[in-house]
């Protein structure tokens, strides 16, 4: 039963990532999405720190994936 509450939570954060990576423009976009540019790297975009947010944000589902992921496989070892 813990193996499908593990298996779960490991879709649902696969999916945030790809919802998160999908998001997130990179340096070489230079914000072509929105049309807000950059200077120096940074967005110069009216919402201040959105893509730094952003990037945290994927940073911390990634690490969850990873120990979901850890766990699932070790409670699919035991059984």
């Amino acid at each position: 039963m813990a193996l499908y509450v593990f298996v779960t939570l490991q879709i649902v954060c696969a999916i945030g990532l790809m919802v998160l990576t999908a998001v997130t423009t990179t340096k070489s976009e230079q914000g072509s999405g929105f049309g807000w540019g950059t200077i120096g790297g940074k967005s110069s975009s009216t919402i201040a720190g959105l893509e730094d947010q952003l990037g945290r944000l994927t940073m911390y589902v990634c690490i969850a994936f990873l120990i979901i992921s850890a766990l699932a496989a070790y409670v699919g070892a035991r059984s």
